[in-house]
Parts: C-alpha cells; structure tokens; sequence
C-alpha cells in the first residue's frame, strides 16, 4: 500500500480537486466522477461500499487550484454552526462590563433572560455601592 495519502487509488497521481467517499477513501474529482458515470457503478473501487457522487467529501487543499477556464463542481460541504461556550467572568467584563454578556466572539451564546437581569442588578449594587463611598468621605 502507498505510505501517500493524497494519491488516486484509479490514476495513480497526486488527487486533483480532491474528494473523500463516506467509506474514507480519495480519489481526484474527475477520477470518481468517470467511474461513476462511465463505468456505470456506484461503488467505491477500493471497498465495494455504495457511493452517490452527492454525498462525496470536498477536500481543501493548497495545491490544487483550478487551470484556467476550469470549473471545481464538486458538491459543497456541510457547515455546521459553531457550538457557544460560556465566556469567563474576566472576558465578559472586559468585552463590556459584564452587562449583557454580548461580545463579538461568534462562539458566545447569547445570555438567558435570568443572566442579563442578573447582570444588570450587579451593575445597580456596584453603583449604590460607589454612591455609598463616595456619601461617606465627603
């Protein structure tokens, strides 16, 4: 077996517009698409296991640009939306003093209604509490 992982298992070269079947095998775009279409199976040549051309993997790669005049039709990935995570108190509080808990982090979830109500009686007893002070030493 070949020690290169982004080889063509039908051509024998480096994979071109490389894709991955469901079955995790690669092969150049053009390649799985002939066997496809012209040889007539929808089965991986590797495995046997049942392939749709719909379903290939898209594999980004730098060295793989397009000539000129041709066209990258392989189907579009899947993008999935980033799961949030709770932000700790220091990054909250330097993003905005921690009142509403919304930053420009896309993997911060919005606050609940409970956390923003929450915040914003901290922000009134921080206030009343400096007030205080200040009614003290005048």
């Amino acid at each position: 077996m070949s020690e290169n992982y982004n080889e063509c298992p039908i051509c024998l070269s480096n994979a071109r517009l490389p894709v991955a079947t469901r079955c995790g095998h690669i092969f150049c775009w053009d390649c799985i698409k002939n066997w496809v279409n012209v040889k007539g199976k929808l089965e991986c040549p590797i495995c046997k296991s049942g392939i749709k051309l719909e379903e290939v993997i898209r594999i980004y790669s730098g060295d793989n640009e397009l000539k000129k005049g041709e066209v990258d039709d392989r189907p579009q990935s899947e993008r999935s939306k980033p799961e949030y995570t709770q932000p700790n108190f220091a990054r909250r509080f330097l993003n905005n003093f921690g009142i509403y808990g919304y930053t420009n982090d896309p993997l911060m979830r919005p606050p609940s209604q409970k956390e923003v109500q929450r915040n914003i009686l901290s922000l009134v007893i921080l206030i009343i509490g400096i007030v205080f002070i200040f009614y003290i030493f005048n």
